[in-house]
């Protein structure tokens, strides 16, 4: 309860920080036409501060947009509504007055629950109570305080609209950028440092509809964690610890913000996701040089174009050993980088000079170019391929030359 008088504007004060960043100038030159014609309806609400020479002085808690309106309008007092609030009731005041307001821009409704959380120390289910919102909006909202600088100016320009926002301040500041581009058509623009075209997205064309982004997000983005290769709940893959189940970015750890998302099991941040490959591919390896002490090499067991990765032993550098009566001197444990034998130990072959392994004749396989390559790219090997195939060239003629010879005796 409080009192309320007419206080003059030269004794109130404006708040440090004022949840709506944004009023709209037309509703603003709207409301400062109302107040010259009929003045001030509704009586703002302050709290009384220490006054200073004999005069009180006043500190605005909800009404600011009705008092700069009523400065431009001329008047010299306001109406207002005097309450005895101390810095958390004002505070928690100012942000449900502002936020119940259906004009606020979500961003600033999004700072405005951060506010409520972090200085009013108040939980999610507190927020949606204080302000009558359901606790998935709040959560999302509150979401909103993740999004990158770019997005945010493109959603306060009216560029992409909430939805689209919504879908992107849920993925990691490293993703958003990308996620913000596929809201985009995208245009070419000459590169004078490269010399080349690239490609940007075009801002100056109608946004694409959100099921675009959630098509691009559910296809770039989301990860099945139980179809990880590592153990999802091994502290050991981060430097810190965390584990996919303890994960803000796995979809079940959230169940209110990630609602939409039908797998509970569902990682958000493929970076981490392959960052925790490459974490478990190392402490396999590390736990075979304890056990056999040397170093151990990461192997694909396919020819194809993904064994191009940097530190992983192509399979044309050597011969995989199957059994263990087969281990020659040269063998030597390996860990499988391929996801259908991710993680597995093989044993492998990489001298050339092995009699056994190596120096066996390795498979040829043609290239698309129509030329025929060695399996090993290795000088000697080549030479002795070549040598092996001038004899059966040569045995072949020397068979040819019998044949004509004794049918002419005949």
């Amino acid at each position: 309860t409080g009192k309320q008088k007419s206080v003059p504007l030269t004794q109130i004060e404006l708040p440090a920080h004022n949840t709506r960043k944004q009023i709209n100038a037309a509703k603003f030159k709207g409301l400062v036409t109302s107040i010259k014609e009929h003045g001030v309806l509704q009586p703002i609400l302050v709290r009384q501060l220490s006054g200073t020479n004999g005069h009180a002085r006043y500190q605005i808690i909800a009404g600011e947009r009705r008092l700069r309106a009523a400065q431009e309008a001329g008047l010299t007092e306001i109406p207002a509504n005097i309450r005895a609030f101390d810095e958390t009731q004002t505070l928690s005041a100012n942000l449900t007055e502002n936020l119940q307001r259906e004009e606020i821009h979500p961003l600033d409704e999004a700072d405005g629950y951060l506010r409520m959380k972090n200085e009013l120390n108040l939980d999610l289910r507190a927020i949606a109570q204080r302000v009558a919102k359901d606790a998935r909006y709040v959560a999302r909202r509150l979401a909103l305080n993740d999004l990158i600088e770019e997005a945010c100016a493109d959603l306060r320009k009216e560029l992409i609209t909430l939805a689209h926002a919504l879908e992107i301040c849920r993925l990691t500041p490293e993703i958003q950028p990308h996620a913000l581009a596929a809201c985009y058509e995208t245009k070419y623009a000459f590169n004078r440092q490269t010399h080349e075209q690239d490609n940007q997205p075009d801002k100056t064309k109608p946004v694409r509809h959100v099921r675009y982004l959630q098509e691009w997000i559910a296809r770039n983005v989301h990860l099945n964690l139980e179809q990880a290769p590592f153990p999802t709940d091994d502290p050991k893959l981060r430097e810190d610890g965390l584990t996919c189940l303890n994960c803000p970015k796995r979809s079940g750890y959230n169940k209110t913000l990630f609602a939409d998302i039908k797998h509970a099991d569902t990682c958000l941040d493929p970076l981490c996701y392959q960052q925790k490959v490459r974490a478990f591919l190392t402490l396999k390896g590390a736990e075979l040089e304890a056990k056999h002490g040397k170093s151990v090499p990461l192997i694909s067991l396919y020819y194809g174009s993904d064994t191009d990765a940097p530190g992983i032993v192509k399979r044309d550098q050597f011969e995989p050993i199957e059994r263990k009566a087969d281990r020659c001197e040269f063998a030597e444990p390996a860990v499988c980088a391929d996801r259908q034998h991710f993680g597995q130990t093989k044993w492998i072959c990489r001298e050339v000079t092995c009699k056994d392994h190596k120096g066996r004749m390795p498979e040829v396989r043609s290239h698309s170019n129509g030329k025929s390559v060695q399996g090993t790219p290795n000088d000697a090997h080549r030479a002795r391929k070549q040598e092996l195939f001038d004899i059966k060239v040569d045995e072949a003629t020397r068979k040819r030359v019998m044949t004509a010879a004794l049918k002419s005796l005949s």
